[in-house]
Order: C-alpha cells, then structure tokens, then sequence
C-alpha cells in the first residue's frame, strides 16, 4: 500500500542520468474511470521554472526507486507546463487533484454511512498503472503527515475506506452543474439516511448532495432533513432545481418550505412555478402555522355526489398518479361547490358495483376540523381518531384540505423526532 503523504515526498529525475531533477507537486486521477481510479498525470515543481508547474502524464514514468524515492523518466519534453493557479485539470475530463482536491477534504462513506475527512490517501500499484484504493482518515494519518512520516507509521485497517464505496464531495453545489464528476452511488440510499448524512455535513456540502440526487429521491430526502437544514440546503440550489423539486413537493410542506424563505424569494418562486402547484400553496399560506390550514395538505382526491361508480373511477384514473395522499376520496356536492357530502376509500371504489351512485356508498358521517382552529388540537383529534386523515373545511363546508395522519405525528411529536416520523401517507 502506497501513502499520498510518502509519494509527495519524492522527486522525478531524468532515467538518462541528466542533471535534471524535479519535486513533485500532486497527482491527477481520472476519477470516474474505474472504481478504483487511475493516477493520470504528475504535477512537478523545478528550480528553473520558478513559480510554473509542469503536468507529466503518468506513462511518461519508466522506473520507480521506492528505497530513494524517485520516480524516473526518459524525459520531460511530455510535461506541460502550467501556472499555479491553473494547477487543474483538462475542462470536460473527470479528473480530480489527491492533495489539492480530496486530501482533507469531506468524504461520504456509504458502507458506514458516515461523512469523515481524508487524512491520508492509499494507493497501490496495478502493473504500471498507479490507482486510488482508500481514504485512510485514521488519527495515525495526520499525525505521519505532522511529523513527515517519522511517526504514526502502520496502517489501521478498519480506519481504511475502500473508495470504491466512498462519494467525494466538493463543498460546491455549482460543481455538479458544471459537470465535475461524480459517482453518484448516494442515489443507491435511503431517503432517510441521506437526510441523516446531510444533517451532518456543512450546509453546502448538504446542498451539493442533494443536488447529485434524482429529483424524486432529492424530494424526500430534503423532506426527511431538519427544518433548519432543509431551508439552508435549498436556498444554495439553483432557481430552476429549486422549482422543479417544489413541484414534486407534497403541497403542505412545500408550502412551510416556502414560507420560511425571504418574501421576495419567495414572491419569485411562486410567480414562476406551474398554476397548479403555486395555487395550491398560495391557498396554504394564507393560515397561520399554528392552524389546522397551516398543516393540511390541499392535494386531496375529489368526486361530484352524481357520478356512477365507473364514471367516478374513469374521472379519477390519471389523478390518481398525482397526489401523495390518496387513501380517501372525498365526495363534494359539486366540483365548483366542493361542498362536503362524505368520504370513499379505494377499496369501497374498487370493490363497488359500477352502475351504483357514488352517494350510495359513500359514508357520510363525517368528523371535519376547521381550518382556523388550533393545529395542536386538530392532531390530537385526528390521532384520536385512527383514521389516515381528518378532512379541513370552511364556513360554507366546502373541503379545503385534509389533515393525515403524518401531519398530526410531526405536529405532537418532540421537535427532534419531528424529521425521523416516517411518512406514510403524504
């Protein structure tokens, strides 16, 4: 096993024995080519190019002396030169820079599910290819590299993180619109953990992970996040990420989400986003948090009194893709009324014969909350209740939204559990 603390401490000497010699600098890998990745190039520093770099590409090493720590070359007419604040890699590779970019720099470890910090760096050689095997983020490794390798020699194994099983982020969310590389084996993960990940993490390193996500698995992982967290991680995503995840939102808490944001932001993102989605939250934004309309969702499932039972189910076929919370179907007078006659289940819309009316087997003794009464209060009385939701409605009894069960749970609970309540119905 080969130490990024021992290699940066050799030099490169022409194999022709020409006084020529040269410290080495860093090393580029090709980050994305294999699970373990390839050292792609070698950066120099020499005495007659003063603050200019040479890039030497790793096929141009013929030998290495691992006793003298040397690696030898045929010559160096491969090497390009470079100013330091070049030092990067080509635009459009994958490439990344061992001590620059990753040393010290936050890991995701997913095996473990831990974020932790690269101390040292292992390396090995595979033929003549030498690749990144392991991020070693032992107390060892930053005491070899305090002492220049005079002390904390050995290797802890169970301190050595295969790379192949590590995400390395850059604490920059922008990076991954510029197309810098990534793995991307976060998206293999839970939602929740995710979430537990980037509670951890400093905000922008939270915000670049999110943004390495799938915008479904990016949804609930930012639903699972801490309120504190999940505000700071979206206000560092771009405008059009930021739109196109409100619109897969439940409306509830893309609405609180909303709400919490500065007015002018969120004046720009309302007036942006699609009709729908930006009525259904304006609608929510009106009730104070503290209000049963401030922890309904209004993304509820409806069907006129008069339809037939088939009729009711072709109506509802391709809303039903749509909403989170689709447990109950409730019946109103009339689509512009929506006047609150009673409540279907699936099964009774399934299992119901076609020709029936759907106000013959709807049940309606209903328990309804008010929009404007306590959210305390209208938890308790769903949570009271067993049921998956309380329908919310106003003065007229016209349905306004409903409140689930999720919601109540959120609302009783502890404020440190209110982000571990899994839900399961909105």
């Amino acid at each position: 096993m080969l130490l990024l603390s021992n290699l940066a401490r050799f030099e490169v000497h022409l194999a022709s024995g020409e006084h020529r010699r040269a410290s080495v600098v860093d090393f580029a890998i090709d980050l994305l080519a294999d699970d373990h990745p390839p050292v792609t190039r070698i950066y120099l520093r020499t005495a007659s190019h003063g603050a200019t770099r040479l890039a030497l590409p790793w096929e141009a090493v013929a030998h290495i002396d691992w006793v003298r720590r040397i690696f030898h070359v045929h010559d160096l007419a491969a090497a390009q030169a470079v100013a330091p604040q070049d030092h990067a890699p080509p635009a459009g590779t994958s490439d990344v820079l061992l001590h620059r970019d990753i040393l010290d720099a936050l890991i995701l470890d997913l095996q473990n599910r831990r974020a932790t910090r690269a101390n040292d760096l292992a390396l090995r050689l595979d033929g003549k290819t030498l690749r990144l095997c392991a991020a070693d983020v032992s107390l060892r490794a930053m005491l070899r590299r305090i002492t220049g390798g005079r002390a904390g020699r050995g290797l802890v194994e169970e301190k050595l993180y295969d790379w192949k099983y590590v995400e390395f982020l850059r604490g920059d969310p922008s990076a991954v619109q510029a197309g810098a590389g990534y793995h991307r084996r976060i998206a293999r993960l839970p939602a929740g953990e995710i979430a537990r990940l980037a509670d951890a993490l400093p905000y922008l390193h939270a915000a670049e992970l999110v943004t390495l996500l799938p915008d479904k698995l990016a949804v609930d992982a930012l639903e699972a996040m801490s309120a504190a967290r999940q505000l700071q991680v979206f206000e560092e995503l771009d405008e059009p990420q930021q739109l196109a995840l409100l619109n897969l939102m439940a409306p509830d808490l893309a609405a609180d989400l909303v709400g919490r944001l500065r007015t002018e932001a969120a004046r720009t993102l309302l007036s942006r986003l699609a009709p729908t989605p930006a009525e259904r939250f304006t609608a929510l934004l009106r009730f104070p948090e503290d209000s049963t309309g401030g922890i309904m969702t209004n993304d509820v499932l409806t069907v006129p009194a008069s339809l037939t039972v088939a009729e009711a189910r072709a109506a509802l076929r391709e809303r039903l893709r749509e909403p989170d919370f689709i447990f109950f179907i409730y019946v109103v007078e009339d689509e512009n009324s929506r006047r609150l006659r009673g409540v279907l289940t699936l099964r009774t819309l399934v299992t119901a014969a076609e020709n029936r009316r759907v106000d013959e087997v709807m049940n309606p003794y209903l328990i309804t909350l008010r929009a404007l009464t306590s959210a305390q209060d209208a938890a308790y009385r769903v949570l009271s209740s067993h049921l998956a939701a309380l329908p919310v409605v106003g003065r007229e009894g016209q349905l306004l939204g409903a409140v689930t069960i999720d919601a109540a749970v959120a609302q009783v609970a502890p404020a440190s559990w209110t982000a571990q309540v899994p839900r399961v119905f909105s």
